[in-house]
C-alpha cells in the first residue's frame, strides 16, 4: 500500500485477520463516548459468521510500528448476503467504556472526593481510573440515583469541567490541559498534509463571566463563586475579545447543589471554559495518522499567506475518526478526521 494506505492488522480474539479478508474499517472516538469500530470483512464460505462471537476481543493496529488505534469488544454482527456477490460481515465493536452503560444503579457515597467516587464506579465495570484536576473536594453526601455508571461518570466529570475518554480498560477523567502540545502541525499549503478543514466561529455561547450561587441549608448562608474569562494558550485573541460587544455577556448558574465556595468556584470555571470552547470548532481531514491523540493540542496553518488569519493556530482535539478502505485504483486508502475546539483565534 502507499503512504495513504499503510499496513493494517486486525485481530479478533487474538487471531489475525488475513489481509485478503480485510475490506474496510471505521474507528470513531469522541469525548464522553465509548470508542466505536465498524469492520467489514470478506466472509466467503461463512468463515467469520461462525468464528466471531459477541464479547470477543477486537484490536486494530496501523502502520509499520503497529500503533493500536482501537481495542475493544464485539457488540454486534451484521452479515451481508447478496446474490452473485461474495458475502461480507460487518463487525461492530466498542471499547470497554461501554460496560458502564449496561446497568443502572442507586448508590450513596459519603465523605468522598470525585476521584474516590469515580474510581469505585469504574472498578465495578472492571476498569481503572486516571484522574487529574487541580481541586480535590470532599463531599459529605453524593447520590447516584437510578443512573448508569456512564451517565453518572459524565455528570460528575462535567460538573468539574473534566473531559472523559477511554483507552483499553483505563478511563481518563481530566481537566483539559490547553497547553499540552502533541507536536503535530498540519498545513493546507502545497505539499501540506491538510486535505480539508471546515472551521466554524460562533458567538452564541461566549460569555465573559459565570457566577454560581447556592444555599447551605445547614448554616443558612448564601454560597457564591465566579470565574471570568482569561487569556488562552490556544490563541493570541480570546473568544470574549474576538466577539466584541457579543462577548460582554455574563451568566448565572443556580441549579447545582453546592456546599462550599471552593466547589462554587470550580463549577463556575468549568462552565465558563465549556461555553467558550464552543467559540471555534471544526473538523480537519489529513492523511491517515495513528499518532493523533485525544485531549492534546495540534497546530493548523489554514492560510500560510496571512499570519493574522483567525483560523491559524492551536486547536484542542475533541474527537478522532480513522477511515481505511482497501485501495482499488484511485479509490480507498487511509484518512484521519480530527474534531477540534478552541476558545481563541489567531496564533
Amino acid at each position: 500500500m502507499g503512504a495513504s494506505a499503510p499496513n493494517v492488522d486486525i485481530y479478533i480474539d487474538g487471531e489475525e485477520v488475513p489481509d485478503s479478508n480485510f475490506i474496510s474499517y471505521v474507528v470513531d472516538r469522541d469525548m464522553y463516548q465509548p470508542d466505536m469500530a465498524a469492520l467489514v470483512l470478506s466472509n466467503q464460505n461463512d468463515i467469520y459468521t461462525s468464528k466471531v462471537k459477541i464479547a470477543g476481543e477486537v484490536e486494530v493496529k496501523v502502520g509499520k510500528d503497529s500503533k493500536v488505534i482501537f481495542k475493544g469488544e464485539v457488540v454486534g454482527l451484521e452479515p451481508i448476503y447478496k446474490g452473485g456477490e461474495p458475502t461480507k460481515l460487518l463487525v461492530r465493536a466498542m471499547n470497554k467504556m461501554h460496560r458502564l452503560k449496561r446497568m443502572r444503579k442507586s448508590l450513596t457515597f459519603m465523605d468522598k472526593t470525585d476521584q474516590q467516587i469515580l474510581s469505585q464506579v469504574v472498578q465495578d465495570a472492571g476498569l481503572s481510573l486516571e484522574w487529574k484536576h487541580e481541586k480535590s473536594i470532599t463531599y459529605k453526601h453524593v447520590y447516584q440515583h437510578n443512573l448508569s455508571g456512564l451517565e453518572f461518570l459524565r455528570m460528575r466529570a462535567a460538573r468539574m469541567g473534566c473531559h472523559v475518554w477511554c483507552v483499553d480498560s483505563k478511563i481518563y477523567v481530566k481537566e483539559p490541559d490547553l497547553s499540552a502540545s502533541s507536536g503535530l502541525k498540519i498545513s493546507v499549503d502545497e505539499g501540506g498534509n491538510l486535505r480539508g478543514f471546515t472551521p466554524r466561529i460562533t458567538s452564541a455561547t461566549v460569555v465573559k463571566k459565570v457566577t454560581v450561587k447556592g444555599w447551605n441549608p445547614e448554616t443558612k448562608e448564601l454560597i457564591t463563586g465566579d470565574a471570568s474569562a482569561q487569556s488562552s494558550p490556544l490563541g493570541s485573541q480570546g473568544a470574549v475579545d474576538a466577539c466584541g460587544k457579543h462577548g460582554s455577556e455574563e451568566t448565572f448558574t443556580v441549579d447545582h447543589p453546592i456546599w462550599s465556595k471552593e466547589e462554587a468556584m470550580a463549577i463556575a470555571k468549568a462552565r465558563l471554559r465549556d461555553m467558550n470552547m464552543m467559540f471555534l470548532t471544526g473538523e480537519a481531514e489529513i492523511a491517515g495518522n495513528p499518532d493523533v491523540e485525544m485531549g492534546k493540542v495540534i497546530e493548523i496553518e489554514a492560510n500560510a499567506k496571512s499570519g493574522d488569519d483567525p483560523f491559524n493556530g492551536k486547536y484542542y482535539v475533541m474527537g478522532i475518526t480513522h477511515r481505511h478502505t482497501m485501495p482499488k485504483g484511485k479509490e480507498g486508502g487511509y484518512s484521519t478526521i480530527i474534531k477540534l475546539a478552541r476558545d481563541a483565534q489567531k496564533k
